[in-house]
């Protein structure tokens, strides 16, 4: 009897728990990327965004700037979590292609 008891309770914390969340990727421009510690300074603002990971960096079109590809758990973030993150930090971001993974 009571391993039912405990079969029914089980099933009805797993039914407590939302669905589990779906990993997204954005593609980030930021600029004003002028020595390696603003690249450092950037890339640890945004692994201070929950769930954040970096992906890739690659270098941006002008001089100073820099693309980072980021993948996030979209329960625990969001791309203007990630932006203000850089933004707090004194340099300019934003999203350039949003989309799933």
């Amino acid at each position: 009897m009571k391993s039912i008891q405990l079969a029914i309770a089980a099933l009805g914390i797993l039914a407590a728990v939302p669905a589990s969340a779906a990993e997204q990727h954005i593609n980030v421009d930021v600029g004003e990327l002028t020595c390696p510690s603003c690249s450092f300074t950037v890339a640890a603002a945004m692994r201070g965004v929950p769930s954040v990971q970096i992906i890739d960096f690659q270098e941006g079109r002008a001089w100073g700037e820099g693309i980072y590809v980021v993948a996030y758990d979209d329960q625990a973030a969001s791309p203007d979590m990630i932006i203000n993150a850089v933004l707090a930090n004194g340099y300019p971001a934003e999203v350039l292609q949003p989309g799933g993974s």
